[in-house]
């Protein structure tokens, strides 16, 4: 039969695998959790081997206790014992094999080595047996001596010997057998009265425990007579103490709906007969009804050791309180449910310990499940988090838990059942136990969704510009000035602002309605978007006005092929609302060439400045900022001032140069032109100061005096030499095409004067015509309409194209000074004009020759049969009175 081992341990792990081990080692196994189940074992069967678990031991008793206990029982002494621990319990393992163990074992368990381990024990046990057999052995006569063959003397001295040797043996086991029975009844005697002084004090500690119970128990006998009622029990029941026994006549306990309960039915009197009684509810009478106490019964029937029953016990608890909160609680989660389900929000619980979720059906609903789609694992919710919110959500939650922070509260997208991501707003609060760890989290989920999309609208419509949808002024100040900030802090590669200014954009919208300026702003926006790289900003500063933020250049002069990129986007017409409106801009370009700029406003005023100068040098271009500009930009506000203050003071004249007839040299007409008369510069050049009035709408005010001037003059004129035919070319600027009021307040000066309409000669330019279209054209039509002639001005500088010569009322072609300064140098400029008289003539135009300077350009030009001229070689411009000494002249 295999050997059999008695384990010791108290740890369920470890003696599974320990008994694991030793059955598929062929071994039988019996468990004891403690020394006293090991003796009971030992005393009832026998054991080849003992193990003894050090960890698992019975924490106050410990091994060497359970070893010293065992070694007191006679039948451990020839079994050997081993205990078991760990490599750090070599000191306790020294102790027991002090005390008598025989081996030990270490932990973690090897197969082989336990299994060596075993079998040397098991070995040793074997031995041990044979050896304390070795003195049982029998005394035996001699093999010679044969049955019936009288013994020698030596035979008889042995026979005597082993006569002898059985009876020594047996008065040995006899007496070992009387000191064995005294040693038990001794025992036995200690054992009764250790057995009687603790029941005493078994008495006394079950008096002291009852006496501190908060609870009520009473204790009656088969007759049910109290026999035992702890303080607790006088101080709920008063007076009325034998009431809630069997022996009352008037029950002093009702039941929850306030009936008096029937004596039989008290929990005494069912405990009496034999049944058990759990947690039932009543109400102790009392004649105050705001003094009812609501109180919790248990009873059991006390039976002896044959199972009859000698008396009963119940246990009364006063629930009054609990009950009265646990009402309140329930009133007020109701009114938490109603409120939650008032607000929308979803209900969620955590129980850490168990790491269990509940989530509620309006939780499960806010993301598009049914209730039974989602289980009770963390999982549903954190798995669903958008991978971008996942660690921030689970950072605020541990900090929450760890009692860094002293709330719980965030907000991430979730996934929602339809693929969509809904924004929430999670709040919670823990339950924490006694050494401050949470065991539980509540709270609640709010959907912000909405809210959400309309703080981004907000936070995109204060940093957007709502035509466009570019960024604004200040999102692009915010992200040039991190940039700056960025340079300064060390070595970082160059970055360029562009300021783009779009070129008689208020013509535009002034002549075809503010309708078509948001369109071509809007399709503006849209080719930048495509000149810009996707980590460039691009914003609309506002009005006409954009801007570019080129970051990481791979050198500062690359912003000029940006700005290049963009001139060349303006190349083409843009369609909107069946115009074919052409535009230009004019950029600044700033470079971060070194750290002089500290601010955004710094940076954008350079590039402000540098488009200010483009401008100035004829617009449809690009210039780069130089320190030198600044004095140029004063200079330019400067002239702006003294415009204001010379249209307030009357510092604007007009001079007029004679346009003669070539075959004749005799003055046919004037072109009246503008002069300025500063106080402190004297006579200032229009070249200095037409492009800035054009720019800041002073032109308008300015074009108006020239026309009633050159009006009034013309008249005075006609009245001194009635009998001349003489026209005045006057010059329309873009601006004043664009004036409601021109076509208006024109008329009104041919009836004030008495003009003959087609004497009046209005000037403009092809660039005009083409930037205005249809409006231009309405106007001209207007202005043809009351008489006016109509006169095409620098004709060939700008797009020369036909179509408009038919589209529009044209009468007159001048032709630009630059073809007819070189008319005698250049073969191709000589064929230019020639062309442009001959078309102007195919089409029943006059044509007028500017900058007619030289005797030999006057020849060539009526050679080709040019009808009028105009230029110094006749006369410079000349004041009133000058040029009427001329007609003075000619009239003689």
């Amino acid at each position: 039969m295999p050997p059999h081992i008695l384990v010791i341990d108290d740890d369920d792990d470890n003696r599974a695998l320990l008994i694991r081990l030793l059955q598929s080692q062929g071994q039988r196994v019996a468990v004891a959790a403690d020394g006293q189940e090991a003796l009971e074992h030992l005393s009832h069967q026998v054991f080849s081997l003992i193990l003894i678990d050090l960890d698992g031991a019975d924490p106050d008793v410990r091994g060497f206790e359970i070893l010293r206990q065992l070694h007191q029982h006679a039948t451990v002494r020839n079994i050997p014992v081993a205990v078991i621990a760990g490599a750090s319990d070599l000191d306790l393992i020294a102790r027991c094999i002090e005390l008598g163990a025989d081996d030990y074992l270490l932990k973690p368990f090897n197969e082989v080595l336990l299994r060596a381990r075993i079998q040397a024990l098991l070995e040793r046990k074997a031995w041990r047996d044979h050896q304390r057999a070795l003195p049982e052995e029998p005394l035996r006569m001699p093999a010679g001596a044969a049955a019936g063959v009288a013994p020698s003397a030596g035979d008889l001295w042995f026979a005597l010997l082993s006569a002898l040797g059985r009876a020594w043996r047996e008065q040995r086991r006899i007496t070992t057998r009387l000191r064995a029975l005294e040693a038990r009844i001794a025992e036995r005697s200690a054992t009764a009265e250790h057995a009687a002084l603790a029941l005493r004090q078994q008495t006394i500690t079950l008096h002291t425990i009852l006496e501190s119970l908060s609870d009520a128990v009473v204790v009656i006998d088969r007759e049910g007579n109290p026999v035992h009622v702890n303080r607790a029990a006088h101080t709920l029941f008063g007076d009325r103490l034998l009431d809630v026994t069997p022996r009352t006549t008037a029950p002093a306990l009702l039941d929850t709906d306030g009936v008096p309960c029937a004596t039989d039915q008290l929990p005494l009197a069912i405990a009496l007969h034999g049944m058990e009684v759990d947690n039932s509810e009543f109400l102790l009478a009392s004649t105050d009804p705001d003094t009812v106490r609501r109180i919790r019964g248990t009873a059991r029937p006390l039976r002896d050791s044959n199972g009859d029953i000698i008396g009963a016990v119940a246990i009364f608890r006063d629930i009054t309180a609990s009950f009265q909160m646990a009402q309140a609680l329930r009133a007020s989660e109701e009114r938490y449910a109603l409120t939650v389900q008032a607000t929308g929000d979803g209900v969620w619980e955590w129980e850490l310990r168990t790491g269990t979720m509940t989530f509620s059906r309006r939780w499960k609903e806010m993301l598009g499940f049914q209730d039974q789609e989602i289980g009770n694992h963390p999982s549903e919710w954190f798995d669903r988090v958008h991978p971008d919110d996942r660690d921030g959500l689970d950072a605020r939650l541990t900090a929450y838990l760890r009692r860094l922070i002293s709330s719980f509260e965030h907000e991430y997208r979730i996934l929602h059942h339809n693929g969509d991501y809904r924004w929430m707003r999670c709040r919670g609060i823990a339950v924490w136990d006694v050494d401050g760890n949470a065991t539980h989290i509540v709270g609640s989920q709010t959907d912000i969704t909405d809210h959400k999309l309309a703080e981004q609208r907000l936070w995109h419509h204060a940093f957007h510009d709502s035509l466009t949808g570019l960024v604004n002024r200040a999102r692009f100040m915010d992200r040039l000035g991190h940039v700056i900030a960025r340079a300064r802090r060390g070595a970082s590669p160059p970055y360029a602002v562009l300021i783009l200014d779009l070129d008689r954009f208020k013509l535009i919208n002034d002549s075809l309605g503010h309708l078509v300026g948001d369109h071509l702003l809007i399709a503006i926006a849209r080719r930048l978007e495509q000149s810009v790289r996707p980590g460039d900003t691009l914003a609309r500063l506002g009005g006409d006005e954009f801007a570019v933020l080129l970051e990481d250049l791979s050198e500062p002069h690359a912003a000029v092929n940006v700005a290049e990129r963009i001139l060349h986007l303006f190349e083409e017409p843009f369609h909107l609302n069946g115009h074919d409106v052409f535009s230009s801009a004019s950029i600044g370009i700033a470079l971060s060439d070194n750290l002089r700029y500290h601010s955004p406003s710094d940076v954008l005023r350079d590039a402000d400045t540098a488009m200010y100068h483009a401008k100035m040098e004829g617009r449809a271009r690009y210039a780069v900022f130089h320190p030198t500009m600044h004095d140029r930009a004063r200079l330019r506000l400067q002239i702006e001032i003294d415009l204001r203050r010379g249209i307030e003071r009357n510092e604007f004249f007009v001079v007029y140069q004679p346009i003669v007839e070539l075959s004749t040299q005799r003055t046919v007409g004037f072109e009246a032109l503008l002069r300025w008369r500063h106080p402190q510069r004297g006579i200032v050049s229009p070249a200095e100061f037409i492009a800035i009035a054009e720019e800041t709408g002073l032109i308008v005010p300015i074009g108006q005096m020239v026309l009633h001037e050159a009006c009034r003059q013309l008249s005075a004129w006609k009245q001194r030499h009635p009998e001349r035919t003489l026209s005045m070319n006057i010059n329309l600027s873009p601006r004043q095409i664009a004036d409601p009021d021109l076509v208006h307040r024109t008329a009104a000066l041919i009836d004030e004067y008495r003009l003959d309409a087609d004497a009046l000669r209005l000037e403009i330019t092809e660039t005009a015509i083409i930037e205005h279209g249809d409006a231009a054209g309405r106007v001209l039509q207007q202005l043809r309409a009351l008489g006016v002639q109509i006169c095409i001005d620098d004709f060939g500088t700008g797009y020369s194209s036909l179509s408009y010569l038919h589209r529009f009322p044209i009468a007159t072609i001048k032709i630009d000074r630059s073809f007819v300064s070189q008319i005698h140098r250049s073969h191709e400029n000589t064929e230019i004009v020639r062309s442009i008289i001959s078309l102007a003539r195919s089409l029943g135009m006059a044509v007028i020759a500017e900058g007619t300077e030289t005797e030999e350009q006057l020849l060539r030009l009526r050679s080709m049969s040019c009808a009028y001229g105009q230029g110094w070689l006749f006369a410079h411009a000349l004041e009133p009175a000058e040029a009427t000494a001329i007609l003075d002249r000619e009239t003689v």
